[in-house]
């Protein structure tokens, strides 16, 4: 059973490495090149066709981190009083915060971004502030991500005890 609980946990690792990854690399190293090398539509129209490849990537790491994460959650189910404790509460936050992460991934992936490479057709002040927008809230994004790999680091070194 222990080998089962490892290879859960590091699946579960390899999922959160790979979305977080994904958008640390694309925010730090990926946009500022971007961005000094090209003009708005064909720089726009480059993120598309990155955005496609890596949602692939992370409706995948999506999947493996809910079946991972929901195994791990259900094994805690024969210690109902854990979640009314500082673990259960971090855990809470940890969740809300996943909550939170995949809304906002969604929202930029389905609903900003394709806005944005309509407005890239038609350059002007729309699509700048939709360019704004994404890169406001994926900065967010990516900062609630870390929040979330710190409430799992909190989890399994629980110091709470």
């Amino acid at each position: 059973m222990m080998w089962l609980e490892a290879v859960i946990h590091w699946l579960h690792l390899m999922a959160a490495v790979t979305w977080i990854g994904g958008m640390i690399f694309t925010a730090f190293v990926v946009q500022p090149v971007l961005r000094a090398a090209l003009d708005d539509t064909t720089r726009i129209t480059l993120y598309r066709d990155i955005g496609r490849r890596f949602k692939t990537i992370q409706i995948a790491a999506l999947c493996v981190l809910l079946a991972t994460g929901s195994y791990k959650l259900f094994g805690l189910r024969e210690s109902p009083d854990i979640f009314y404790s500082p673990f259960g509460y971090v855990l809470a936050t940890k969740l809300v915060l996943v909550l939170i992460v995949v809304i906002l991934s969604y929202r930029h992936s389905y609903v900003w971004g394709p806005q944005l490479i309509e407005a890239a057709v038609r350059p002007g002040p729309a699509m700048g502030q939709l360019a704004k927008k994404l890169y406001f809230w994926g900065r967010i994004n990516l900062a609630l991500s870390l929040a979330v790999i710190f409430c799992a680091v909190l989890l399994r070194f629980n110091p709470f005890y």
